[in-house]
């Protein structure tokens, strides 16, 4: 059993935590295929076993994060904890994700703000023994928008602007730290962060949009009716 942000219980799948050790799992093989001199009976002997894992995993699509809460524009304790486990970014269950660790911090100046922790492998390197641009300014996005999720509503990515100062080393432990510069009506500004050690490798800024979810969640569904798609 877990427990929600606001300390309701809640009852985990009995999959959970299979699901957990097997995306841990996952990302060490992937990485161990970006970077690892392979015997090629090896690497036939894991592609059959990946071909037996995938036959496994057959199921009805799980519903996503976003219709986890009944009302699209207040983020319900069981949508929060469906994002986190599915994000590209933070989530536990997808393979895909470094996964970056978050967390709300009281600033200096009494403000809230939001500090995080990733370490990524050679397989997100672009530059020599550098992060990739590209997983610098993901990182960077899922940094500012838990920022700007700290406002009392909340919006989508409208600009984001990254200015790398630095190689972002691989394999080593990055630290984010993210504030609201100015909110403005509909419009929000956060500002972010990320040190390698003692040095600042980048910093960001993103213009956040205030919007309806329920509007956009309508208009999402009408394009997948409009492509003959079921609505999940």
């Amino acid at each position: 059993m877990t427990k929600h942000p606001e300390g309701k219980p809640d009852l985990l799948p009995p999959w959970h935590e299979a699901a957990r050790e097997l995306a841990e799992q996952l990302r060490e093989a992937i990485e161990a295929l970006a970077v690892c001199e392979l015997r090629a009976e090896d690497v036939e002997a894991a592609a059959r076993l990946a071909r037996e894992l995938r036959e496994r995993l057959q199921g009805a699509p799980r519903a996503r994060w976003y219709d986890a809460g009944a009302d699209p524009q207040a983020l319900s304790p069981t949508a929060r904890r469906a994002y986190l486990e599915q994000s590209p970014i933070r989530g536990h269950l997808n393979p895909v994700a470094p996964p970056l660790e978050l967390e709300t911090v009281r600033r200096a100046d009494g403000s809230r703000g939001v500090r995080g922790r990733a370490r990524l492998g050679l397989r997100y390197e672009g530059p020599p023994h550098g992060v990739h641009g590209g997983w610098v300014a993901a990182l960077f996005d899922e940094v500012l928008g838990s920022t700007q999720g700290l406002a009392d509503t909340p919006g989508v990515t409208a600009v984001l602007s990254v200015r790398y100062r630095h190689v972002t080393p691989v394999l080593e432990t990055l630290r984010f730290e993210g504030w609201i510069e100015q909110r403005r009506g509909r419009r929000l500004v956060a500002r972010a962060t990320c040190h390698a050690g003692d040095t600042l490798t980048a910093e960001a800024e993103g213009l956040f949009l205030e919007v309806d979810f329920g509007e956009v969640q309508e208009r999402m569904l009408q394009r997948r009716l409009a492509r003959g798609e079921q609505d999940p």
